[in-house]
């Protein structure tokens, strides 16, 4: 189990998991005003989000519950894949975040 702060690579657990989901704020058209965040989960599978932001919602209290309540077949490897794979993608958001800011690397002659 992890802290709500743990680091996913520029977004924590509480970005993706929090307690109550009207706590992530949304615009009118149901998305996230984190773009990143949106960017992580258009990139999951429909039943991959449903796990999310069931474990947001508070509808279970870890990826194998949230899993569970979401009616998947193995809900405690695929909690964990999706926990994995959310890991993974904001990884990723910050690995193209900081590539953009920092540019590509200045080569001496």
């Amino acid at each position: 189990m992890l802290s709500l702060d743990a680091d996913l690579g520029g977004l924590s657990l509480y970005d993706l998991v929090a307690s109550d989901v009207d706590l992530l704020s949304r615009v009118e058209s149901g998305v996230f005003e984190d773009e990143r965040l949106n960017r992580v989960l258009r990139a999951l599978a429909p039943e991959e989000r449903r796990v999310v932001l069931a474990l947001a919602a508070g509808e279970g209290v870890t990826w194998t519950e949230a899993s569970l309540v979401t009616g998947a077949a193995y809900p405690m490897a695929f909690g964990e894949r999706v926990r994995r794979k959310a890991k993974r993608l904001a990884a990723e958001q910050r690995r193209r975040v900081s590539e953009r800011h920092e540019g590509p690397p200045i080569q001496e002659r």
